[in-house]
């Protein structure tokens, strides 16, 4: 039974060795593995700790590209937008919403610095208190009562 074992695991590194090349043909028609840097496959970039806005553009950004047609929707309406005024904030707060993303952290201050507090769902309802110029909502989850931060992108106004 340990034999067996043995050479089944034998068996599965090799395939994954030899499967887990990437293999392109030449000219002649001989296979040669091509070995790619994971630089080709995903540019992560680099941000600065404290490009805490940049950071969360990426992070919607990978969201969006989950979710295609969420990524066209996006796109469409990320090129119009401009930067509201804290007066505009500020005169439109509305004061109903519901979650926009699946699950989204609920934080005790407006960045993500702070300590995650508990998590809202999609459709959730929410009562915006607060909207901060950078962003940030201060919001009380309807069901439970809870008072804490939440990106302004992941809610959606009711009108």
């Amino acid at each position: 039974m340990l034999r067996l074992t043995s050479i089944l695991l034998v068996g599965i590194g090799v395939t994954l060795a030899v499967a887990g090349r990437d293999l392109e043909t030449s000219p002649g028609g001989t296979e040669i593995a091509v070995t790619r840097s994971s630089s080709d496959i995903f540019d992560a970039g680099t941000l600065a700790i404290e490009d805490e806005a940049g950071a969360i553009e990426r992070a919607l950004e990978a969201t969006r590209a989950l979710d295609p047609v969420q990524s066209a929707e996006a796109s469409a309406t990320s090129s119009a937008v401009a930067p509201a005024s804290t007066e505009q904030l500020e005169s439109e707060v509305a004061d109903h919403g519901v979650v926009a993303a699946s699950r989204v952290n609920l934080r005790d201050g407006p960045s993500t610095a702070n300590r995650v507090l508990d998590q809202v769902v999609l459709g959730q309802e929410v009562e915006i208190l607060n909207r901060t110029a950078d962003g940030w909502a201060q919001i009380r989850v309807v069901d439970t009562g809870r008072e804490a931060y939440i990106f302004d992108r992941f809610i959606k106004t009711e009108s």
